[in-house]
């Protein structure tokens, strides 16, 4: 808590305390004894007690003549009449001297406290009870104790609740401004209980009236005091002077003199602080420029030591050099030293010390040399801070992450207890942000998503920015592996939250992988590329979520790596290949088409599976050019087919094309360029795209989708039923097939059941107006299903599986559904070459 709220926390305490007790005093209030007497004593109190005060020397506090009236009161008409007088004396008097209301309200709340303090202490003591003083009943020893405690508790409470406020305004313990300040204020109060216990024994033998006549005197006696306060700091004053003037004057010497005249002004006007000072800390003599640079004139730095203006985190080292230099251990030292300037603030300085005298004296002296480096100090923290910070966000950048990564790794080596997890973020689509509403805002959300990311850590982890749409944070501690888990799971519940972006509600999610330290990462580099391992695992596995590394995650991403550079040289040795499945026409039996599916031999794995290798092409940027390898080959190659059917209807040809490609617009002039290079009939080409092509490239997609149809070539949606169904896509895409996916026919069992999914698709198509392909078809079963649903086409091992262009020819030759020439030597080389 700041200083400023704790004083400000006290104050309120205290103000709600003395209200209290001026509300209970006043419930409490035995109006039967008001009477004229007490309007009297009351009115002398606030009008001519509060007006005598005696100001305390050096400090601007007040101690006010009518306090022998207000224990007075106490004694003549009980404690509840006593705390409501004192209250409203605290305030009339306050109100002369203090500008501030809150200090007025403060010492009116102050007096309420301690004089109900008083009225407690005595209840405890049995001395007090049913709002009177039992006067009576104490004589001699007993009244005079009970007047002690009245004196003690006023005094210990009042100047207690005093020496805390003052000590937090002014930062020093209570203790030391109780003992400097207010200690010797006891004699007040006991000079105003004894003046009231006097009177107080008058009024009950002579009457009331002595008052009258009693009060010039107390007056004077009050005034006769003042006066001798103001003597005795005069006195105190001119002792110091004198004591300064002897101290000058020893120094001196008339064979000096000129040379201290030189030294005095060499000192005063020096650029840097220069002061004389004790051994024990005392400030002798500063000059001009150690006051401008801590701010303090040069009787406030002369009246203190440089120790209770040194900053306590470098007070101990400061202190242990300067004693090292008084046992002569060392001629001097220099160091950076910081303090408080009187304002509040920190001054940074270049702070060095030397003897002033022989270090073996009793009591050398010590010369002070201090330059103010706070502005390059600051200006030092700034450069460090921009060159660990990200500038947009103000998160610790790459380098300062990676610095405390490497701080962290030795602690869990060596600390079996100690863990250390890295868990690194990538946002999900955070391109089309920047596509669609601009980079400022994408800039804004990046800003938003680094403030979201702060409030799901713990106050120890570390945030950091790596660089644009990616970030990390650092776990390290005692703690479990499932806290880590949880701050994942904390990271995808913010980010289900819209961000409000300048008008734009947008939506993020991101890919979280997970780390936890092993034996195996022996740097921080080991571990960022682990944690990246695992966070390309999450966006493989769908995106907005979250994977754990494992040793198989670093097993796999070492085959993708050797696979990418193998199938980069692959496809630019064109040694990918292409085998075809025969469509059929489930009505007629006939080969309707082919579906051409390509193929990849790895020398050393075997076949790798074209949902390993195609996804790989996409995300490294070969799918065009492998697009183009597999369309130019079985243009060819299905071309030299349609060229010899006898029924001179071709075969058609069915290709996938990847919804990755519709990101190119050249991709219609590409597919034409390879029309017309392999003369392939367009009307024969298929193109089947699934679903997700609504989502990737909505508008573009559609575009480049009507170019092709209009080209001749049908679009089929394949695997349909797979993903996020958008009845909407489907009328507005120039599709003519719906294929459905092969587990959706697995379902079907060996009495034609559980066929539901596969109506409802073959219902939807007819409604649509378009074919049905189904895929995967293995049992008859399942294939007078199909017929039985008007499915019209259908391809899978039942059939025939895929196969190369050789084995679909000599197939078409065998099955004698289609007739085909003998080809030619030159046709059957052309056909099978690779281009």
């Amino acid at each position: 808590m700041s200083e400023d709220r704790k004083t400000n926390f006290y104050i309120s305490g205290v103000l709600t305390a003395g209200l209290v007790c001026v509300i209970l005093a006043t419930s409490h209030l035995p109006f039967e004894l008001f009477d004229l007497k007490f309007v009297l004593l009351a009115a002398l109190t606030l009008g001519v007690g509060a007006l005598s005060t005696i100001k305390i020397p050096r400090f601007k506090s007040h101690i006010a003549v009518s306090d022998t009236f207000i224990f007075l009161v106490l004694l003549l008409y009980g404690g509840e009449f006593a705390i409501l007088l004192a209250a409203v004396e605290a305030f009339v008097s306050s109100w002369r001297f203090c500008n501030k209301k809150i200090t007025v309200f403060f010492n009116a709340a102050t007096m309420a406290v301690s004089t109900s303090s008083v009225v407690l202490v005595l209840q405890w003591l049995e001395l007090y009870s049913d709002g009177q003083l039992h006067v009576g009943a104490i004589k001699g020893t007993s009244f005079v104790f009970a007047l002690t405690i009245i004196a003690v508790t006023q005094f210990v409470v009042n100047t207690s609740l005093a020496s805390v406020y003052d000590a937090l305004k002014g930062e020093i313990s209570s203790w030391d401004v109780w003992k400097t300040k207010y200690i010797w204020s006891f004699l007040t109060y006991f000079v105003g209980i004894g003046g009231a216990s006097i009177l107080f024994q008058l009024s009950d033998t002579i009457g009331f009236g002595i008052l009258a006549a009693t009060f010039p005197l107390i007056f004077f006696v009050y005034l006769s005091y003042r006066m001798y306060l103001k003597k005795v700091a005069s006195s105190v004053q001119q002792a110091e002077q004198a004591e300064q003037y002897a101290r000058i004057l020893e120094a001196q010497s008339e064979a000096l003199r000129a040379s201290e005249e030189r030294f005095r002004s060499a000192f005063d006007h020096a650029p840097i602080g220069i002061a004389l000072v004790s051994a024990t800390g005392s400030w002798l003599k500063v000059n001009r420029a150690l006051s401008d640079i801590l701010g303090y004139s040069e009787s406030e730095l002369l009246s203190c030591d440089f120790q209770s203006i040194t900053q306590p985190e470098d007070l101990g080292r400061s202190l242990v050099k300067v004693n090292e230099l008084l046992a002569g251990k060392i001629a001097n030292c220099q160091m950076e030293q910081r303090f408080r300037h009187r304002s509040g603030f920190t001054i940074w300085t270049s702070f060095s010390v030397s003897a002033a005298s022989p270090s073996q004296s009793a009591a050398p002296n010590l010369i002070f040399q201090i330059q103010d480096i706070t502005h390059k100090k600051y200006a030092d923290q700034q450069l460090q801070y921009e060159a660990t910070h990200d500038a947009l966000t103000g998160l610790p950048n790459r380098a300062f992450f990676m610095n405390r990564l490497t701080e962290a790794l030795p602690k869990a080596q060596h600390f079996s207890n100690y863990n250390v997890s890295v868990l690194f973020i990538d946002l999900d689509r955070f391109k089309y942000v920047n596509d669609s509403l601009g980079h400022l805002i994408g800039d804004e959300l990046l800003k938003c998503i680094g403030e979201r990311l702060r409030e799901c850590m713990r106050p120890a982890d570390i945030v950091a920015r790596l660089g644009g749409d990616e970030f990390t944070i650092l776990v390290e501690g005692t703690y479990e592996h499932s806290e880590v888990t949880r701050i994942a799971e904390r990271i995808q519940k913010k980010f289900n939250i819209p961000f409000n972006l300048e008008g734009h509600e947008v939506y993020s999610s991101a890919s979280i992988g997970i780390l936890h330290a092993s034996d195996n990462h022996r740097s921080a580099e080991d571990m960022m590329r682990d944690a990246d391992t695992a966070m390309y695992q999450a966006k493989r596995a769908g995106k907005a979520r979250h994977e754990v590394f494992d040793e198989k995650m670093h097993n796999d991403a070492k085959e993708i790596l050797r696979l990418e550079t193998d199938l980069r040289r692959a496809v630019e040795r064109k040694e990918i290949t292409v085998k075809y499945q025969p469509i059929y026409l489930l009505g007629t039996g006939e080969t309707d088409g082919v579906e051409a599916l390509a193929r990849w031999k790895h020398p050393e794995f075997g076949d790798i599976p074209p949902a390993k290798f195609i996804p790989l092409a996409e995300e490294i940027g070969l799918i065009d050019k492998l697009f183009e390898q597999v369309l130019r080959r079985a243009c060819r190659e299905i071309g030299s087919i349609n060229t010899q059917l006898d029924s001179g209807l071709g075969l058609s040809l069915s290709v996938n094309l990847s919804c990755r490609q519709f990101a190119q617009a050249s991709l219609v002039n590409r597919v034409k360029h390879i029309l017309n290079e392999t003369d392939f009939s367009p009307f024969d080409l298929k193109f089947e795209i699934t679903e997700s092509v609504c989502f990737e490239h909505p508008e573009r997609a559609v575009e480049i989708l009507h170019c092709l149809r209009e080209l001749g070539i049908e679009i089929d949606i394949d695997d349909f039923g797979t993903g996020y169904s958008n009845l909407g896509c489907l009328i507005e895409l120039p599709i003519s097939t719906l294929k459905v996916d092969r587990s959706f026919v697995e379902m079907i069992d060996e009495k034609g059941g559980n066929d539901e999914s596969v109506r409802a698709i073959v219902v939807l198509a007819l409604n649509l107006g378009l074919r049905v392909v189904a895929e995967g078809i293995e049992t008859e079963a399942q294939l007078n299903k199909l017929k039985s649903l008007e499915c019209e086409g259908g391809q899978g091992f039942l059939f025939a599986p895929p196969m190369s262009f050789i084995e679909l020819r000599q197939f078409l030759i065998d099955e004698g559904k289609v007739t085909i020439a003998p080809p030619t030597f030159d046709d059957l080389s052309a056909a099978t070459v690779v281009h």
